[in-house]
């Protein structure tokens, strides 16, 4: 529970990065090499949904994150036009 509060929370994001991709990344390559189509895409495709889902927390986060900062510093919101 350290490395979420601490600096170094930036490895542990790392390792959730690599826990998640590069299985079905090293998978999908095999399975190319070895002539299994419908497995390699199947990897593929969980590789994908891997990166969206990265992506989708990434932007969770950036957006919880300027929100509590928008309120805790009073600044104030740029407007849109």
């Amino acid at each position: 529970m350290l490395a979420l509060t601490s600096a170094k929370s930036a490895s542990l994001v790392g390792v959730f990065i690599s826990v998640t991709t590069v299985p079905a990344a090293a998978f999908a390559s095999t399975a190319l090499m070895e002539w299994r189509y419908a497995q390699a895409a199947g990897s593929a495709l969980q590789l994908l949904v891997n990166l969206v889902g990265i992506v989708v927390a990434v932007m969770a986060v950036l957006l919880v994150s300027r929100r509590t900062t928008v309120r805790q510093r009073g600044m104030r919101r740029l407007s849109a036009g």
